[in-house]
């Protein structure tokens, strides 16, 4: 790496941080997850899965769905989330103004 990309490198690192320290706590939460996606748009799988394209993700989950013990394992999902419900192990959620989901 250049002298000159690590100057430019520190200004924009410097310039994250600024905004970071200027944002609200969700907000910093969005930013890290959004700096996570950008990390992975260079990896190899997110590559394989542009190429392929996001439908054939689609048509795994027809195939998983389509196998015998799927249903047994979504009843078994479905029995627990039911006993973790009654057992009050459960936090409601609300819809924020900017569409996020938080704890109500």
């Amino acid at each position: 790496m250049g002298k000159h990309t690590d100057v430019q490198s520190s200004t924009y690192e410097q310039t994250v941080i600024s905004i970071m320290r200027r944002l609200p706590p969700e907000h910093v939460v969005q930013l890290v997850n959004f700096a996570y996606f950008l990390e992975l748009q260079n990896t190899q799988e997110y590559k394989k899965w542009l190429k392929e394209g996001p439908e054939a993700g689609e048509e795994k989950w027809e195939k998983l769905f389509a196998k015998p013990e799927a249903r047994r394992v979504m009843r078994e999902m479905a029995r627990e989330a039911r006993e973790e419900y009654r057992a009050g192990r459960t936090t409601d959620i609300e819809i924020t103004e900017d569409g996020l989901l938080t704890p109500a």
